[in-house]
């Protein structure tokens, strides 16, 4: 696999996808790869212990130590994969990734031991950043890992040019998504994890918040919600992309209530990481006649003030 090599001195423009989970992002970033000639990599924070380590599927079907272009990105960034720890990483990443550590990210000038570590993963995913670049091509990398402290630790890094995109999804959509017991197919037939109601609508407030807080600062941010991107496709996928520095998006893969999804390489995402060709394209609305009365009055009265936000209605 060859590409035009990057200069180290050209910013690496990364389109991040934020949010919470079970919220559209592995449709939506594929579409966004695809109409702005990017590469889609999903969710990139998940790298070290579902691809390096674990060997699963990449979204073009193949094992991770048999896709061509991940073996690609491991020579270029590190002379091989096998010039990396990843049980140390996967450990690395869990020790200053995850969501209880976000106030520690939000200190100025992180200190001791954590700011360590964190500076450690960063220098390390600077370098699989500048390698994914170097052998795509891609003008641009979307990466849907959605949680707000994978965003913090891009900021940290030199010569990248970051953009957020936080998705949205309604929050009964979202909860309902996470009680649902759902078979994977690109992990064997395991079960993909469940929340309860109360902690999906919780953290369906506390990650929106967080991404939304990104445009306080002067990182580049912009609102897309799930439901419309699959009511008006064409114009979102176009003002996002404008908006990420692609103006001329390429939305043939459009039909009409379709989308044509073309192989990428998602180290990790949502099942559907693996289809491709043709399949519909209509907002999951199961939760409508699925989800019990009581519990859709307790996400609203949960999650309220985030609905209010966003544009959907209380009743």
């Amino acid at each position: 696999m060859t590409a035009e090599p990057t200069s180290p001195l050209q910013p690496i423009r990364i389109l991040f996808v934020g949010g919470h989970g079970r919220s559209g992002s592995t449709l939506v970033s594929r579409a966004l790869g695809a109409a702005g000639k990017a590469s889609c990599v999903g969710e990139l924070r998940y790298l070290w212990k579902q691809g390096v380590a674990k060997n699963q599927l990449c979204g073009c079907n193949r094992r991770f130590a048999r896709c061509a272009f991940w073996q690609d990105v491991g020579d270029a960034a590190f002379g091989g994969w096998r010039n990396v720890d990843a049980i140390e990483m996967a450990g690395l990443h869990q020790s200053v990734m995850r969501i209880r550590h976000l106030a520690h990210h939000l200190l100025p000038g992180s200190t001791g031991a954590f700011g360590r570590r964190v500076r450690l993963y960063a220098e390390t995913m600077a370098k699989v950043y500048r390698g994914i670049a170097e052998v795509s091509g891609s003008p641009m990398i979307v990466d849907s890992s959605k949680f707000p402290t994978s965003a913090l630790l891009l900021r940290r890094m030199p010569g990248i040019d970051l953009r957020i995109v936080q998705l949205v999804r309604g929050p009964h959509g979202v909860v309902h998504s996470w009680s649902r017991t759902v078979q994977r197919a690109d992990k064997g037939g395991r079960l993909m994890a469940t929340h309860s109601p109360t902690r999906a609508a919780a953290e369906w407030l506390v990650f929106n918040a967080a991404i939304e807080s990104f445009r306080l600062t002067r990182t580049p941010w912009t609102l897309l919600r799930y439901e419309d991107f699959v009511a008006r496709p064409h114009s979102e996928l176009s003002r996002v992309l404008e908006f990420a520095g692609s103006p001329s998006p390429d939305t043939g893969f459009l039909g009409d209530g379709t989308i044509d999804l073309p192989v990428d390489h998602s180290v990790a995402g949502n099942p559907m990481r693996i289809r491709t060709g043709v399949v519909p394209l209509r907002a999951d609305e199961e939760w409508r006649t699925a989800m019990r009365r009581a519990r859709r009055r307790m996400v609203t009265v949960f999650t309220a003030p985030g609905m209010l936000r966003y544009g959907y209605p209380l009743r």
